[in-house]
């Protein structure tokens, strides 16, 4: 009874922990990384890396659904997908490579500063419409923002949001919805090539997977049509809101956890 009654429990906080992340992915393009990490360590009890490779396949639920919400009302600049998307591709495995022996508390602190200056970069933005400073480049800053992007997906295990959406406002001038929609759409690569670097790591929970993406998926739909609703400035302070508090969230680590390396050996907790 007791066995029954603890799956149950971990069944359900994964069905709300995929629906969260999606949510949070349609409404503020922060998926698989930026909310499922810290649910996953804390609610599932998975290490930082198990997390980061477990979210990486979420974040593609996220990607897709929230690509194909975007996309039906106009929401997406599909040219991200290449001059964004590809060098992200490149640039992701490398990075989860060199890193997954990284401590866990490192791990945490550069997921913290990534959040901080995705909040900054939106906060310069302004509260009027405004041309980017990288409107006269958009191709080469696409690229740039796509090896930034490519880097931290594969060190942190951010698929994209907290990096790609204020980088396109910054940058280009995006309003905050197509942002996210191109945001979205631009990670897939990337979220493509870190599943297989994660995978040929050991580092992804599958069974994990059905539920999360279930809730998931539905909580993306939800938070896609919220966020199209939603006024533009409103919504990008939200999200830097948002980004702040996850941040400060992973500054605070959890006190008394040892600093270690808790690399899977065929099971999961």
């Amino acid at each position: 009874m007791t066995s029954r009654w603890g799956t149950s429990g971990r069944n359900s906080r994964a069905l709300l922990a995929g629906f969260f992340t999606g949510f949070g992915g349609g409404l503020a393009s922060l998926g698989g990384g930026t909310l499922l990490i810290p649910m996953l360590t804390d609610w599932l009890g998975l290490s930082q890396h198990e997390a980061r490779g477990t979210a990486m396949v979420i974040a593609g639920f996220t990607a897709i659904s929230g690509a194909v919400g975007y996309g039906l009302h106009a929401s997406v600049q599909w040219d991200t997908l290449l001059w964004t998307g590809i060098p992200a591709l490149i640039c992701a495995p490398v990075a989860a490579r060199l890193s997954v022996n990284w401590p866990e508390l490192t791990l945490r602190r550069l997921f913290a500063v990534v959040l901080l200056l995705g909040a900054v970069a939106l906060v310069l933005r302004g509260s009027e419409p405004a041309n980017g400073f990288a409107s006269g480049w958009p191709d080469l800053w696409l690229v740039l923002v796509g090896v930034v992007a490519g880097v931290v997906a594969g060190v942190v295990g951010i698929s994209g949001g907290p990096v790609l959406a204020p980088l396109f406002v910054l940058g280009l001038g995006m309003p905050q919805q197509l942002a996210q929609g191109s945001s979205l759409t631009a990670r897939l690569p990337a979220i493509a090539s870190s599943i297989w670097e994660n995978q040929r790591e050991g580092l992804i929970c599958w069974r994990l997977v059905p539920l999360l993406g279930l809730g998931d998926v539905v909580g993306t739909l939800l938070g896609t049509q919220l966020a199209l609703w939603l006024p533009e400035h409103r919504l990008r302070y939200a999200f830097a809101l948002l980004l702040v508090v996850l941040a400060v969230h992973e500054l605070a680590g959890r006190p008394g956890q040892p600093d270690v390396d808790h690399r899977p050996h065929g099971t999961y907790p």
